[in-house]
């Protein structure tokens, strides 16, 4: 991996709060349209943040209000986007996760968006973060105040009471009496909670109507709503 990122740069667009005109250089770059590789790109990014053109860097020229960033000997490739990801460490699971303070889970997802750029994802969807995480990161991120993709945040994840989205890992005396963010029982609580999800900022809704891995009493594919 590393020696393939040593020689692959992937394009991360400058958000609109940073925005200045730039051309980047490289060796080539894939056209995946194509699916062809083509030699001595120069891709130019408007003020507005987004590709406005792509030239022959051996004949093109371009003023000195344009910000040239030279990738010699780099391929460049367009940033790659994952559809299902969370925001938490992989590494933490089962009842390990009790180990943690609520507020932990906000402040590892910020390393976590760092390592999915500096993989080469420019967007991710998030589907499912617990209190909103993944949309208080999308919000710093947009605003300058985090490094990370895109995200397409979910919020919660919908689900039945001791389905799948559910917190099916503690006793009766250590649950809340109400039910958790995201879970609803019939059609209107679940409506409900769509619009509750979007009201704070979900853009996509993850809805789990089936059990699944790392969840207790169910299994993948167990019907739990129609």
């Amino acid at each position: 991996m590393w020696k393939l990122l040593a020689t692959v740069a992937l394009i991360a667009v400058p958000t609109l709060a940073h925005a200045e005109k730039v051309v980047v250089t490289a060796d080539r770059y894939l056209d995946v349209n194509t699916g062809k590789y083509i030699e001595h790109p120069a891709i130019f990014i408007g003020d507005d943040g987004r590709i406005s053109s792509i030239a022959d860097a051996r004949t093109v020229r371009w003023g000195a209000d344009v910000k040239q960033i030279d990738l010699a000997g780099k391929t460049l490739l367009p940033g790659l986007i994952d559809m299902h990801t969370h925001l938490g460490p992989a590494d933490i699971a089962g009842y390990h996760y009790l180990e943690y303070t609520d507020s932990f889970w906000a402040a590892a997802a910020v390393g976590t968006a760092r390592d999915m750029l500096d993989g080469g994802f420019t967007t991710i969807r998030v589907v499912g973060s617990g209190e909103w995480a993944d949309v208080g990161l999308k919000q710093a991120i947009d605003h300058g105040y985090a490094v990370g993709p895109r995200i397409v945040p979910a919020g919660h994840a919908l689900g039945a009471t001791g389905g799948h989205c559910d917190d099916t890992y503690l006793p009766p005396s250590a649950q809340k009496k109400e039910k958790e963010e995201g879970i609803g029982d019939s059609p209107e609580e679940l409506k409900y909670q769509v619009r509750r999800q979007r009201k704070f900022g979900a853009e996509v809704i993850k809805v789990c109507a089936t059990g699944g891995v790392f969840s207790r009493g169910d299994t993948p594919g167990q019907q739990q709503l129609t």
